[in-house]
């Protein structure tokens, strides 16, 4: 690990995140998203109001429990392939890209403070589908695309890169050695299937040492986003390992990600219940700093996830306090 002094979460300030929010603008504020790619709406004048809406309660409720944001999400399909198939040409795509971290950059100044601090993150999905078993992209094709996108980011000034939804090792590989080049803080995130394996069946423990050992351990950390702790929790196992996890992105509700983005409305569960779960994570796993919301979620549940995680990590310190005195 990199141990980046610039990321706070890597020196024990609890911070949140936010993605999955495209069925959110699709399914609250009505918005039809081509290709699932919502850094489009940047264009928009009404979705710029309701990208700014969102993030603002998200931000809010980080900061109301002395949680800092990392601010992301807006990039994850705004790489070569998707955006070449809504018209994007690379000079536009790599101009929007740039449009997308100003706009983070903006949460970050309002919001920034030194008990609340503030990123501004550039987050990458996978070449392909996330969700569907196809071809992949081998490490040096993904270090070569994604490179791409990483280099933009870094032209941006985004301090960090999130890669989001990844299930194929190779991709990730590829990907955090194209971050690596770059000299830009990288994070991978992955998706798994029922039972806490992903696509290809790699446990996560397999996954994040054959990507530790093919980039020389390069990740700040790993992180587990688009699942529902009742899916991925079977995948956490005990071990070593685990010290390379730091942080986790539900899903609102345990559902199929496809049938969640075929419903036609927004299944949002229970924020309270689902603060809940990330507390006793928090509790399990003290090291973890990174609590973060996926599809379904919204402000609400990013509230009850850092104030239930918050109140898990002052116990623990009180408890600390007493045995050291």
């Amino acid at each position: 690990m990199a141990g980046n002094e610039k990321l706070p979460q890597l020196n024990g300030r609890n911070m949140v995140c936010g993605g999955g929010f495209e069925t959110w603008l699709q399914y609250v504020d009505g918005f039809e998203l081509r290709h699932f790619c919502a850094f489009e709406l940047i264009d928009d004048k009404r979705g710029v109001a309701c990208l700014t809406d969102y993030h603002r309660k998200l931000v809010e409720a980080a900061v109301e429990n002395d949680f800092g944001v990392i601010n992301e999400g807006l990039h994850y399909r705004a790489s070569r392939d998707w955006g070449e198939l809504i018209g994007f040409s690379r000079e536009g795509l790599e101009e929007i890209n740039i449009r997308g971290i100003e706009f983070y950059k903006a949460f970050a100044r309002e919001y920034d403070s030194p008990e609340t601090p503030m990123l501004v993150g550039g987050v990458i999905g996978p070449r392909g589908d996330a969700y569907k078993i196809g071809r992949t992209p081998d490490a040096a094709e993904a270090e070569d695309y994604h490179s791409e996108q990483i280099l933009t980011f870094k032209k941006a000034g985004a301090d960090l890169v999130t890669a989001l939804t990844f299930s194929s090792v190779e991709e990730a590989t590829g990907l955090v050695r194209a971050a690596k080049a770059a000299d830009m803080p990288v994070v991978i995130s992955f998706f798994v299937a029922k039972g806490g394996k992903l696509n290809g069946g790699e446990t996560l423990e397999e996954a994040i040492a054959r990507i530790d050992v093919a980039t020389d351990n390069a990740p700040e950390y790993y992180m587990i986003n688009c699942t529902h702790p009742t899916e991925f929790e079977p995948g956490l196992t005990d071990g070593d390992w685990s010290r390379r996890l730091g942080g986790f992105m539900p899903n609102a509700v345990a559902m199929e990600t496809l049938d969640l983005c075929k419903l036609g409305h927004l299944e949002d569960g229970d924020p309270d219940e689902l603060g809940g779960q990330m507390a006793r994570l928090a509790k399990r796993f003290p090291h973890i700093n990174v609590w973060g919301g996926c599809c379904g979620t919204d402000g609400r549940h990013i509230g009850q996830i850092a104030k239930q995680v918050g109140e898990v990590r002052k116990r623990l310190a009180a408890e600390r306090m007493r045995f050291t005195n």
